[in-house]
């Protein structure tokens, strides 16, 4: 049900960055004030990773409203030790380039969801023409949405992953609010605690996972949550490979 409503659009085209940034200055300016609007005065927040990352966004199909946003921040090459999390916590976990081969990691980044896009999906009006809009049917479908909004964090691990693949991503680096943490533990989805939480616009806890086990252990624990994020039907895993060992 949740594909019926949301789809994956990698932010591949100059317009498609636009709806990040614009999306990223309402979460983070407007909604969290963890940045300072002033300084964006486009509307389009960015910062000096976003020239080496790749973007995802996830969008409501009949709205078209974008929903979610999340990017994958680089390493610059050869260089583990140049993730905006290497600007808040020294772990030396995230500095191990024996561990974690640089081509191989990303940071998972602002990664966040709008407030204000229920808000929009309430004033949100049928497309259909008015001879044939049916009520019931209406009624039905906004019901159904409903059942879907609460599981949006889902739609961006399929982006993450998505992304990841396509650029032979193993591990993930991330710095989330405790509160995320737990959200995703709720879903199996198990990112590993590293060290001690940091202040970074409250208290936040430095995590790593590698995207293997990840997988494996949602798949054991929950393989209707591994299906939707890895966007794998019954009759096909080809799309991670990576999940198919060990099971």
């Amino acid at each position: 049900m949740f594909r019926d409503f949301f789809e994956v659009v990698p932010a591949d085209t100059p317009e498609l960055l636009e709806e990040v940034f614009r999306l990223r200055y309402q979460v983070y300016c407007l909604e969290t004030k963890f940045e300072d609007s002033s300084n964006f005065s486009d509307g389009l927040e960015r910062d000096e990773f976003d020239e080496r990352s790749v973007h995802g966004l996830l969008r409501h199909r009949r709205s078209g409203i974008y929903a979610g946003t999340v990017r994958l921040v680089l390493p610059d090459p050869g260089n583990l030790a140049s993730l905006p999390l290497h600007g808040v916590t020294n772990h030396p976990l995230f500095y191990d380039n024996n561990r974690f081969a640089p081509s191989k990691v990303a940071e998972v980044s602002r990664f966040a969801i709008s407030k204000s896009f229920r808000q929009r999906l309430d004033e949100f009006q049928s497309p259909s023409a008015a001879g044939s809009f049916d009520p019931e049917r209406e009624r039905q479908y906004k019901e159904q949405e409903l059942k879907v909004l609460p599981h949006i964090v889902l739609g961006l691990f399929i982006s993450m992953l998505q992304l990841s693949r396509d650029l032979g991503i193993q591990e993930w680096f991330c710095v989330m609010e405790k509160a995320l943490v737990r959200l995703l533990d709720r879903y199996s989805l198990h990112f590993e605690p590293v060290g001690p939480a940091v202040e970074y616009h409250g208290l936040r806890q430095p995590c790593v996972a590698n995207i293997d086990e990840f997988l494996l252990r949602a798949k054991a624990e929950r393989p209707e949550i591994w299906e939707l994020i890895t966007e794998s039907e019954a009759e096909s895993t080809s799309s991670f490979p990576m999940c198919q060992s060990g099971t």
